[in-house]
């Protein structure tokens, strides 16, 4: 197809089983203006293999990469050769939720007139076959319509597949990162585009499981801390005491990881500008008695004062 509407993006990586599920899905769809891409980047050939029985049913361009690059590259090099002015991204343990997933993507990309699209997903545990259904609820909505670094708090859209977006050739998902790298994407993205449409209906499902590559990153100091405080020396110091949302990222991390100096973020790997105000925070933290810290509400009402107080003085 020489002009689709959608340019399906897969980054492969030794999961065949996984990736039939999601072509199998693929086939259902009612809606049929679009292209399959996958980068492979497997050490074998079985991905391959699996692809080249769908190469009479489905419109669909394979690439191996040789040599394999890291995850995130990997992305990035399959919406390079997307040909559509929409790309979603699919990964190879995802798959569409319903037949009409993909035109429900489409209308709202005709319709709503934003250039960034998102829905409701499940979070199916692949051992056990259980889901739960994540969503955009009000107060997500209220945060997210707020600010958008209050992605940086939270990710409040999730996983890539649960997006769509307007191809843009300038805004790729920054390779050096590990385990910030789809919150860095939004970020910049919606901040350069025009705001984001949510789509409320439960359209993909996203395999979870403890074998995933990302689990090696969460809640892992020599990662988090390096790879935020990155995100954030994008934009201007000053950015911490403006917006609570980062501050309360900054709080949260400085105290899940009991950083006691500036130092210890320079020692975990960490050599750009650090924000405003930041041995400010960690001092006041020390005030604090741990077991006081260690209580999310009490840690919120104290998070709320330092904001308060660093900010009034920032103003004067």
């Amino acid at each position: 197809m020489d002009h689709p509407f959608i340019s399906i993006c897969i980054p492969a990586y030794k999961r065949p089983l996984l990736l039939k599920k999601l072509l199998d899905s693929i086939l259902l769809q009612r809606f049929g203006d679009f292209e399959v891409l996958i980068n492979d980047n497997s050490p074998d050939n079985a991905v391959c293999e699996l692809v080249a029985t769908y190469k009479d049913q489905l419109p669909l361009n394979y690439i191996k990469n040789e040599p394999p690059v890291s995850a995130t590259e990997n992305c990035n090099r399959v919406m390079r050769r997307a040909k559509a002015p929409w790309i979603k991204v699919m990964h190879d343990d995802d798959w569409f939720a319903t037949d009409g997933a993909l035109e429900a993507f489409a209308l709202a990309a005709r319709h709503s007139g934003k250039d960034f699209i998102f829905c409701a997903c499940n979070l199916v545990d692949l051992d056990t076959g259980i889901s739960q259904r994540e969503e955009l609820d009000p107060e997500k909505k209220r945060m997210l319509n707020d600010s958008v670094f209050s992605l940086c708090y939270l990710n409040l859209i999730g996983h890539p597949s649960v997006v769509m977006h307007k191809k843009d050739s300038a805004i790729e998902y920054d390779a050096t990162y590990n385990w910030v790298q789809d919150i860095d994407y939004y970020i910049r993205y919606i901040r350069a585009h025009n705001g984001y449409h949510y789509l409320p209906e439960t359209l993909v499902n996203i395999g979870k499981s403890t074998g995933q590559e990302s689990g090696r990153y969460y809640k892992n100091r020599a990662v988090e801390i390096p790879e935020y405080f990155s995100v954030l020396s994008k934009y201007d110091s000053g950015l911490l005491l403006r917006n609570q949302y980062v501050f309360h990222l900054i709080w949260n991390m400085l105290k899940r990881y009991r950083i006691n100096d500036a130092g210890q973020v320079r020692s975990l790997g960490y050599s750009g500008t650090l924000p405003d105000k930041l041995d400010d925070i960690i001092r006041y933290q020390k005030t604090i008695p741990r077991i006081i810290l260690k209580q999310t509400p009490w840690s919120k009402w104290w998070m709320k004062r330092c904001f308060a107080k660093l900010a009034q003085g920032l103003n004067k």
